[in-house]
């Protein structure tokens, strides 16, 4: 359960900032805590002046580009 964690740092975090999902669901037995160690994230977003963009994150190699899409 997640209130079980080692630590309770997600409890604490959960509770802090999605009170009404804490409140109603991290006291049920099938409730489960999953972490996930992200390697390489993709993001798309637009400026300003809605022009596209990427940006690409390698935690690997804990490189980052900014790569414009339209040009």
């Amino acid at each position: 359960m997640v209130i079980e964690e080692e630590g309770r740092t997600f409890e604490k975090l959960y509770n802090k900032y999605l009170f009404g999902s804490y409140n109603a669901y991290s006291h049920e037995e099938d409730e489960i805590l999953v972490e996930v160690q992200p390697e390489f994230v993709e993001i798309w977003d637009t400026d300003d002046n809605n022009k596209a963009f990427q940006i690409f994150v390698d935690f690997k190699s804990e490189e980052c580009l900014y790569k414009k899409y339209d040009k």
